[in-house]
């Protein structure tokens, strides 16, 4: 992972990360990102991304945070020539996040749901009448404060304006009607059982899999 896709990845979901971290986490954590903001050559960079990420490393598996730094860093390469850039501006914002007091719920819930807002989805207007014809939890639903109601692509088969019988299946058990966001959340956030995020193996793991870790889910609550 390079300089830039740390502090993008930490960037897109500070608030969840600052909600997982005790006083002294976030002081550390503080103290590893101003390091990698002083580095100035590239192997000072280097050590300064791989102290930032070990540390996150120890964030629960379904953080996004943490799953998107233990998949990258397994494979990064150590002996890459190019050299190391970084986005000082957003390593700017984030100082100030991490100096700043630990995020209230309300700020926690708002990052979420902007990270949800921000994968593809079909408008209202461009939607199919299997979706407007279908239960209420059949289809997920989330409400874009200014561009109205949209439909997260992933639910629809490729190249098709049906639903998946998949999706329509677990967002039943996940009753996303009545909670649009926590179905959303599940689909498109890393998800222990699968090792990744449901909506992404949609095409690659079987299909009672994904079934079994929403039932999973489902019985622990």
């Amino acid at each position: 992972m390079t300089p830039d896709q740390l502090i993008a990845v930490l960037h897109r979901h500070w608030a969840q990360t600052l909600a997982e971290m005790d006083e002294h986490e976030r002081a550390e954590l503080l103290r590893r990102v101003t390091a990698l903001g002083e580095a100035g050559d590239r192997d000072s960079i280097r050590r300064a991304v791989r102290d930032v990420g070990r540390m996150l490393s120890r964030l629960p598996a379904h953080h996004p945070v943490g799953a998107a730094l233990r998949g990258a860093l397994r494979y990064a390469d150590p002996v890459a020539d190019r050299d190391a850039v970084v986005d000082r501006a957003r390593l700017a914002d984030l100082l100030g996040f991490l100096s700043g007091p630990p995020p209230t719920a309300d700020e926690v819930l708002e990052t979420t749901r902007r990270r949800l807002l921000d994968s593809p989805a079909r408008e209202a207007a461009a939607t199919p009448a299997t979706v407007t014809d279908a239960a209420p939890d059949d289809c997920i639903r989330l409400r874009h404060p200014e561009h109205g109601y949209r439909y997260p692509e992933f639910q629809f088969s490729p190249g098709t304006d049906e639903l998946r019988p998949v999706v329509r299946e677990v967002n039943r058990l996940l009753l996303a009607g009545q909670d649009p966001w926590g179905a959303a959340d599940w689909w498109l956030g890393d998800n222990e059982w699968l090792n990744g995020a449901p909506a992404d193996l949609l095409d690659e793991a079987p299909h009672e899999l994904i079934l079994a870790a929403a039932r999973a889910l489902v019985e622990d609550d």
